[in-house]
């Protein structure tokens, strides 16, 4: 009988039962990709991260949603270093090989970061009636002083601004429709944000929808993140620096991701602290 050692770690949180869960199995080497996706679904989380031996990095990373495998998720990869720190990685930069490329990431003590992809940008044309509708909300609902677009630092992602709080959390897409329209497009999520917080130090209010990964709403996203601080920088909404964005309260998972982004959004990192909730073996065989 095969066991694994696996972690269920909560992302972007400080508290057990907040932000983003993830699985983390930290020796994978062994594993085939079948078994990968099957530990996925088996942990139901929105994604579950794998750490190989790499030739060219420190370490590997490979992430899987419940349905299939994906290049990049950032929640999971705070989640990874956390449980890499508990194992004993000492504090500092490492370099991980990923499927977009190798990524500088920085274990910490409460918070860890991770560099995402050199930020990219596409225009979305769209009336204010085809995407309302798509969110089940009304054209009212979006706010026309912020842009609306395609960002990418690792994966393509949907970004939609809304009025406030309150029609953030109306959001009620028809996941399927949804799905259909963002495989289509190309993007992994659409990615609601507005200027309403609940916390007075946050910069945005943020929600995110990836049905087209198996994951109807996402409690926290990383890579999200760093594509909507990057894109609103380009766009001259930001300012160049570290901002915070809150999400996860629509889920009950309320939590925080701090995003830095470079001057002239040439660059982006996310960053947050993390918190083990469940370390066991499982049972492959």
């Amino acid at each position: 009988m095969r066991t694994i050692r696996i972690k269920q770690v909560d992302a972007f949180a400080t508290r057990p039962f907040e932000g983003n869960p993830a699985g983390v199995v930290t020796d994978a080497g062994a594993l085939t990709d079948s078994e990968m996706q099957a530990i996925a679904k088996e942990m139901n989380c929105s994604e579950t991260a794998f750490v190989l031996p790499s030739s060219s990095a420190d370490l590997r990373l490979r992430y899987f949603t419940p349905a299939q495998e994906v290049d990049l998720c950032g929640h999971a990869t705070i989640a990874t270093l956390h449980a890499l720190r508990e194992e004993g990685r000492p504090e500092g930069p490492l370099r991980a090989e990923t499927p977009i490329g190798i990524l500088e990431l920085a274990v910490g003590t409460a918070m860890h970061w991770m560099r995402q992809d050199t930020p990219r940008f596409r225009a979305f044309d769209a009336t204010p009636e085809a995407i309302s509708e798509l969110l089940g909300l009304d054209p009212g609902d979006l706010d026309p002083a912020l842009p609306l677009g395609i960002a990418y630092t690792g994966l393509w992602d949907l970004l939609v601004p809304l009025r406030n709080l309150g029609a953030l959390r109306r959001a009620r897409p028809d996941m399927r429709e949804l799905a259909r329209h963002n495989k289509g497009m190309g993007v992994t999520s659409t990615h609601l944000y507005c200027r309403e917080t609940e916390r007075p130090d946050s910069t945005l209010h943020t929600r995110d929808f990836s049905p087209a990964a198996g994951v109807p709403e996402d409690p926290h996203t990383g890579t999200a993140s760093g594509a909507l601080g990057a894109f609103l920088v380009h766009a001259g909404v930001l300012a160049p620096g570290r901002h915070l964005f809150e999400q996860g309260w629509t889920v009950g998972r309320p939590g925080l991701i701090h995003v830095e982004v470079a001057t002239g959004a040439a660059a982006v990192r996310v960053g947050g602290g993390a918190v083990t909730v469940l370390d066991g073996g499982m049972t492959l065989d």
